[in-house]
C-alpha cells in the first residue's frame, strides 16, 4: 500500500488567499551562499579522509603491539575500535555529503504566489507559562488563510484559560480552543486533527514559536508533489547554561547532518513533535490503515492517525508514513524555538522518554513488517540500520569499551598520542559544525560547547539510553 498524495502543485498554486509583503520575502528565497559555504566544506573532507583512515591503521598497530605485551584482551581492544572507527568514518562521511549534496541542490530560490489552507494543531498540557507566547508567535505568521486548533489535554493548570483569551478571528487566522480529560499528547493532536479543516495540518508544541515565515517555507516545500511532509529546524531559545548550549548544539548536528542527510532520499525518519506540516490526504491515510484498528478504551482517549501506545508519537507517525510510500524531506529555513530542559534531572526523563519510545517503535515496525514484508522499503530500512540499528547496537558497546580502552591506555602511558588524535578530530569537528551553523543561520557562539560535546554524548546521553532499554525490558508503565 502507497500513500496517495491527493494534493497536485496545481492546488498549491491556486489556494486561497493572496499573500502579503512579508509572505512575499518569505516566500522567494535562497539558501546561504558565499566563499565559506564551500571552503568550509573543502577543508572538512580534507581533514575527514585521512583520520578516518589514518586513525584504525594506528590502532591495528597498537594492537600488534599490545598483543605481545598484554595477552589477547589488549589486542582485542584496539582491533574493535579500529573496525568500529571505520564504521564511523563510512557514515560520518556519507552523511556529511549527503547533506551538503542537499544544501546545494536546495538552495535555489522558490517563488509561490497562492497558497492553501492550513490548519496548525496545538496539544497543551501544564503550559500556563508558554502557551501565549506561543500562540503569539502563531499569529505573527503573515500566511493569507490558516487556523489554529488549541486542545487542552485536562490540564491542571490556566493553560485552557489563558488559551481561549486568543478565540476569535485575527486577520487571515482563526482560533478555536477545545478541552478534553486528561488522554495524552497523542491523542490530542487526534482530536485537533479531527476538528481542522485545512488541507495542509502543521503539528506544533505549546511550549515553542514559529519563527516568522516557517509556515510559508514549509508549505513552498510540498509544491513537489511526491513529498508527503516536511520536518522544519528545531532550535534552543532557552541558553541558560552549559547543559542547555549542549542541546543547542546537538539540535544543530542532528538537523545540520542526520536530517539533511536523510533529506537527500526523502527519508527523514522523525518529523519533529514541534515543527512537522502534513498532507491532509497522508494522515487520513495513516489512520485508515492502522489508526482504526486502534480503538480508544478509556475517557480522554481520541482515535486518529496518532497513536498512544508510544513514548514517541512522532516518529511512530513518520515511520508509518514512509512505510505506506511517502517521501519527507527537512526544510533549514522553517525554525521552531523550543524549551530545552534547564536541569539535569528534566533532561534526563526527557531522554529517557525519547529513547524508550524509539525502540517502542521500532519494535511496532518490526511487528508490522512480519506481517507486510513488502512494507518497509529498502531505503526505510537501510536508514534504520545506520542509524538506530548502529546506534544501539555496535555504538552502544562500542562506548563503553571505549572508556576500558582508554583507561588501558592511560595505564600503559600513551595518553599523549590519544590526545593528539583528539584534537585532530577536534578541528574537524570545527570544521563541519560551522558549515552547519553557517547554513541554518546560528552563531558560531555555539562551537564554544564542542570540547564537552563528547562527554555530554557518550556519558550523560548514553545514560539514559541505558535505562530506557532496562526500563523497556521490564514493561514499566507510561504516563504522559
Amino acid at each position: 500500500m502507497t500513500i496517495n498524495i491527493a494534493m497536485s502543485t496545481d492546488s498549491l498554486a491556486l489556494g486561497e488567499g493572496a499573500i502579503g509583503p512579508a509572505a512575499q520575502r518569505a516566500s522567494s528565497y535562497a539558501r546561504p551562499s558565499g566563499p565559506l559555504m564551500w571552503l568550509l566544506p573543502a577543508v572538512t573532507a580534507l581533514l575527514a579522509a585521512p583520520l578516518f583512515i589514518c586513525l584504525p591503521l594506528e590502532l591495528l598497530d597498537w594492537s600488534r603491539s599490545a598483543a605481545e605485551e598484554d595477552g589477547w584482551l589488549g589486542g582485542a581492544l584496539p582491533n574493535f575500535v579500529a573496525l568500529v572507527m571505520i564504521i564511523v568514518g563510512i557514515r560520518w562521511c556519507t552523511c556529511f555529503t549527503m547533506a551538503f549534496a542537499v544544501y546545494r541542490r536546495d538552495r535555489r530560490s522558490l517563488v509561490l504566489h497562492h497558497w492553501p489552507h492550513v490548519s496548525i494543531l496545538v496539544p497543551a498540557y501544564n503550559e500556563g507559562d508558554t502557551i501565549e507566547a506561543a500562540l503569539e508567535s502563531l499569529l505573527e505568521e503573515d500566511y493569507p488563510c490558516y487556523e489554529v486548533i488549541v486542545v487542552d489535554d485536562g490540564s491542571s493548570d490556566d493553560t485552557l484559560a489563558r488559551a481561549r483569551k486568543f478565540e476569535g478571528r485575527h486577520g487571515g487566522c482563526t482560533v478555536r480552543v477545545h478541552s478534553k480529560p486528561n488522554g495524552g499528547k497523542w491523542s490530542a493532536l487526534n482530536l485537533a486533527f479531527q476538528r481542522s479543516t485545512g488541507e495542509l495540518v502543521l503539528c506544533v508544541d505549546a511550549d515553542s514559536g514559529l519563527a516568522p515565515g516557517s509556515l510559508h517555507r514549509l508549505v513552498a516545500r510540498l509544491s513537489d508533489p511526491r513529498v508527503a511532509c516536511v520536518a522544519g529546524q528545531v532550535r534552543v531559545r532557552n541558553r541558560v547554561n552549559i547543559l542547555t548550549r549542549l542541546q543547542a548544539f546537538e539540535y544543530l548536528l542532528c538537523n545540520g547532518l542526520m536530517r539533511a542527510a536523510q533529506s537527500f532520499s526523502g527519508t527523514v525518519l522523525i518529523v519533529p513533535g514541534p515543527i512537522g506540516l502534513f498532507r491532509r490526504s497522508v494522515l487520513e491515510e495513516v489512520f485508515i490503515r492502522y489508526g482504526m484498528a486502534a480503538v480508544p478504551d478509556r475517557p480522554g482517549h481520541v482515535a486518529g492517525p496518532y497513536e498512544g501506545d508510544t513514548f514517541a508519537e512522532d516518529f511512530d507517525l513518520t515511520l508509518a508514513i514512509l512505510s505506506l510510500g511517502g517521501r519527507i524531506v527537512y526544510e533549514p529555513e522553517a525554525v521552531s524555538h523550543t524549551k530545552a530542559p534547564e536541569t539535569a534531572f528534566q533532561f534526563l526523563n526527557q531522554r529517557y522518554r525519547w529513547q524508550r519510545g524509539n525502540i517502542q517503535v521500532l519494535r511496532k515496525l518490526f511487528r508490522r513488517a512480519r506481517s507486510s514484508p513488502e512494507m518497509p522499503s529498502p531505503r526505510l530500512i537501510a536508514w534504520l540500520i545506520a542509524t538506530f540499528g548502529l546506534e544501539y547496537s555496535t555504538f552502544l558497546v562500542a562506548k563503553l569499551l571505549c572508556m576500558v580502552f582508554i583507561i588501558n591506555l592511560g595505564v600503559a602511558g600513551k595518553l599523549l598520542p590519544l590526545l593528539g588524535w583528539y584534537l585532530a578530530f577536534l578541528l574537524l569537528n570545527i570544521n563541519a559544525v560551522a558549515f552547519f551553523a553557517v547554513v541554518h543561520k546560528e552563531t558560531l557562539k555555539i562551537l564554544l560547547v564542542l570540547p564537552l560535546h563528547d562527554i555530554y554524548h557518550n556519558i550523560i546521553v548514553l545514560s539514559g539510553t541505558v535505562i530506557a532499554i532496562v526500563d523497556e525490558i521490564r514493561g514499566t508503565r507510561m504516563r504522559w
